[in-house]
C-alpha cells in the first residue's frame, strides 16, 4: 500500500518558529526585521492544517505554542507595521532562549512521532472507482428537506462478483474508510459506500469542534447517560433511514448489466449504522424484501437502542409528614431531577424473541471489549450474542483500538496511541488489511453456505490470513473461521 507522509506543513511551522530564536546570536540576522513575521505566518499555517487535513490532535501543542509565541511577539509586530525599528530581541537572555528551544522541541515531537499519511492509489485502482450523486426528500415534523448522497463504487458491478455495501462511521465519514474499501476491492469484492454531499465527501473534513464533541460524547456516554443515549438512538434511526433508502435505489443505480437484481451482498456498517443493520437483520419484512443479502457486519456498534432510562428514585413523603419533612423531601426531589439521568441495559436486543431464521450478524469490536474492566460499553453486544436465538459471532483483533478498523492507524496514528486495544496485546502489522480480511472472509464464509452462490455462479473470493491476534466467538455459525 503506497503511503505519502504529510509532514511539510508541520516542518515549515517549526522552521518559522525556530528561525527568530537564532536572531540574537547571529549578527547577520539583526537587520532582517521581517523575521518578526515568521511566528505569525507559522500560526496561520498551524491553523490551516486543521482546515486542510481535519482535526489533528498531535498539532494542538504546537498550535498553543504558536499562540503564546505570537502574544509575546506582539510589540515587535506592531513596530514592524508602524515601520519603527525594534531591537528588543537583543534583550532576550540565553536562559530564556534555551528554555524556549526545549519547549518548542517538546511540542514538536508529536508532529513527527505520529505523521499523518495519505493513501496514493495506483493508476489502475483509481480508474476503477466511480462516483454517483442521488437526492432523497425527507419529511419530518417541522419541514421537508433534501439529503444528497455521494456514492462511491469500487470495482465493476457484475453478476458473478459479490457486493459489499459499507456504511461509514460518524467520526471521519467515508473519507476514513477509503483504504478499507480499496483493500476489499483488491480481494475481489465490489464495494459501495456513501457520504452526505454537503460534508466534504471522500476527503478529510475540516474540524468542527461542536459536532466532533457531540459525536464523541455520544460514543463514550450513550451506554451511561440518558441524554447521550437519546442522541445515539437518533443517530441509529437516521442511519436506518439511509440504509432503507439506498437499498431501494441501488439496483437501478448499479444496473450495468441490464439486471434489476443485485448480486449476493453483505451489509457492513460502522457505529450507529452497524447497530441499525443488526436490528434490521432480525426483522422478517426486511429479510423478505432483500433476499440477496447474505448477512451483516456491525463494526464498533454499541446497540444504543437496547438501553432504557433508569427510573428516578424520587423520595415518597408520608401522609403524616410535617412541614420540615415535606420541605426536605422537596429539596431531595429537586436534587434527584437535577442530576443526569442514567440508562441501563434493559431494552430490546437485535433478534430478540424471533421465531424465524434471521440474517447472520458479525460484531467486530475493539480489543478493549475483551477487558472485563472496559466491557460495559459493549455489554449489549455480548448480551445479543449470548441470550438471543440468532446466528451471531463476535470478533476482535486484540491489539486494535476503537478507531483502528478505519484508516486512522495510517491517516491519524495518534488515535491508535491514545485509544489502544487490549492492554499488553500486540498491534496488528496490517490493520487495514486485517479489517478488510475479516469482512471479506465473513462474506466468503456466507457465500460458501449460500444457495445463491450456486444459482448465480458467483466467484467466491479466497480467504485471507489475519496477521493480528484474533478473538472469535460464535453461535449458530458452525465452521466459521478467519
Amino acid at each position: 500500500m503506497s503511503m505519502i507522509e504529510i509532514w511539510v506543513p508541520e516542518a515549515i511551522v517549526v522552521l518559522f518558529l525556530v528561525l527568530p530564536l537564532f536572531r540574537p546570536f547571529v549578527k547577520m540576522l539583526w537587520s532582517l526585521d521581517g523575521l518578526v513575521w515568521l511566528p505569525f505566518i507559522a500560526l496561520v499555517i498551524a491553523i490551516g492544517i486543521f482546515f486542510a487535513y481535519g482535526f489533528r490532535p498531535e498539532c494542538l501543542p504546537i498550535l498553543v505554542f504558536a499562540f503564546v509565541y505570537n502574544f509575546a511577539n506582539l510589540s515587535s509586530l506592531i513596530s514592524s507595521i508602524a515601520s519603527r525599528p525594534n531591537d528588543s530581541f537583543r534583550d532576550r537572555g540565553p536562559v530564556l532562549t534555551v528554555c524556549t528551544f526545549v519547549l518548542l522541541g517538546v511540542v514538536a515531537i508529536p508532529l513527527f512521532a505520529f505523521p499523518s499519511r495519505v493513501y496514493e492509489k495506483p493508476e489502475g485502482e483509481a480508474e476503477s472507482v466511480k462516483e454517483l450523486t442521488i437526492s432523497n426528500r425527507i419529511m419530518n415534523t417541522d419541514n421537508m428537506f433534501y439529503r444528497n448522497y455521494s456514492l462511491r463504487i469500487y470495482g465493476p458491478v457484475q453478476k458473478n462478483r459479490p457486493l459489499i455495501i459499507l456504511l461509514p462511521p460518524e467520526i471521519g465519514s467515508a473519507a476514513s474508510v477509503d483504504m478499507v474499501c480499496s483493500e476489499l476491492y483488491k480481494k475481489n469484492f465490489t464495494v459501495v459506500t456513501y457520504a452526505y454531499e454537503d460534508t466534504y465527501p471522500f476527503r478529510r473534513q475540516p474540524v468542527f469542534p461542536v459536532k466532533l464533541f457531540r459525536y464523541w460524547r455520544t460514543y463514550r456516554k450513550a451506554a451511561v447517560l440518558a441524554s447521550a443515549n437519546e442522541q445515539g438512538k437518533a443517530l441509529e434511526a437516521d442511519r436506518r433511514a439511509d440504509i432503507e433508502y439506498l437499498l431501494a435505489q441501488l439496483p437501478a443505480l448499479l444496473d450495468d448489466t441490464g439486471k434489476s437484481k443485485l448480486p449476493p451482498l453483505l451489509l457492513a456498517g460502522y457505529g450507529a449504522s452497524g447497530s441499525a443493520l443488526a436490528y434490521l437483520a432480525g426483522e422478517r419484512e426486511f429479510i423478505a424484501r432483500y433476499t440477496n443479502i447474505l448477512g451483516v457486519v456491525a463494526i464498533e456498534s454499541r446497540l444504543w437502542s437496547s438501553y432504557l432510562p433508569e427510573p428516578r428514585n424520587i423520595p415518597q413523603v408520608p401522609a403524616y409528614a410535617g412541614i420540615i419533612m415535606r420541605q426536605w423531601a422537596n429539596i431531595k426531589s429537586h436534587l434527584v431531577n437535577v442530576l443526569p439521568q442514567r440508562v441501563n441495559r434493559s431494552g430490546p436486543l437485535p433478534g430478540a424473541g424471533i421465531s424465524f431464521r434471521g440474517l447472520p450478524v458479525l460484531y467486530l469490536v475493539s480489543g478493549r471489549a475483551l477487558d472485563s474492566k472496559k466491557q460495559k460499553p459493549y455489554q449489549a453486544v455480548f448480551d445479543s450474542m449470548r441470550s438471543g436465538l440468532g446466528r451471531v459471532a463476535i470478533a476482535a483483533i486484540q491489539g486494535a483500538g476503537p478507531l483502528d478498523y478505519q484508516d486512522f492507524p495510517f491517516t491519524y496514528p495518534i488515535y491508535s496511541f491514545l485509544l489502544p486495544g487490549l492492554k499488553g496485546a500486540e498491534k496488528s502489522e496490517d490493520p487495514i488489511g486485517d479489517t478488510a480480511g475479516i469482512i471479506g472472509n465473513f462474506a466468503s464464509f456466507l457465500l460458501e453456505q449460500s444457495e445463491q452462490a450456486e444459482e448465480t455462479s458467483i466467484t467466491i473470493p479466497p480467504r485471507h490470513a489475519i496477521s493480528g491476534s484474533l478473538y472469535l466467538e460464535s453461535k449458530g455459525l458452525p465452521g466459521l473461521r478467519f
